[in-house]
């Protein structure tokens, strides 16, 4: 398996984390008696897990775009060196942008997605070159 397809798969399992997260939150919050019910009524939850439902949106939001890039490099036999190093950058950059999202730290957060898509676009110029 390239190194691409790899950093896909911990992007794709970084997925996890942050879909768990924002629920430790609000079970620590609201008990586990809220965790097990239809969780139909609101709890509310510290800042944090506020921020963990961003971080986890943003991620999947982004998540098809990458993971559309890093196959397309795959399947047009593009897939080098240069890519791998760009999904290298792109899969810490992502992590990176996750953590500091639900820690609050906004300029490092808005540095991380800067350099999680410069990296993609990285890899979209090689595919077209």
């Amino acid at each position: 398996m390239t190194t691409d397809l790899t950093c896909l798969i911990i992007l794709a399992l970084w997925g996890l984390v942050l879909n768990h997260g924002p629920a430790i939150g609000r079970v620590k919050t609201a008990g586990l008696d809220w965790a097990l019910s239809n969780r139909e009524k609101l709890v509310e939850a510290e800042p944090w897990v506020g921020r963990a439902d961003r971080a986890q949106r943003n991620h999947h939001d982004n998540l098809a775009m990458i993971a559309v890039v890093i196959l397309a490099a795959q399947v047009a036999g593009q897939a080098d060196s240069v890519t791998a190093i760009a999904s290298i950058v792109l899969v810490t950059a992502r992590i990176l942008h996750g953590v500091t999202y639900v820690a609050g730290i906004p300029t490092a957060r808005s540095g991380a997605y800067f350099i999680a898509l410069l990296a993609l676009l990285v890899i979209v110029w090689r595919i077209f070159t």
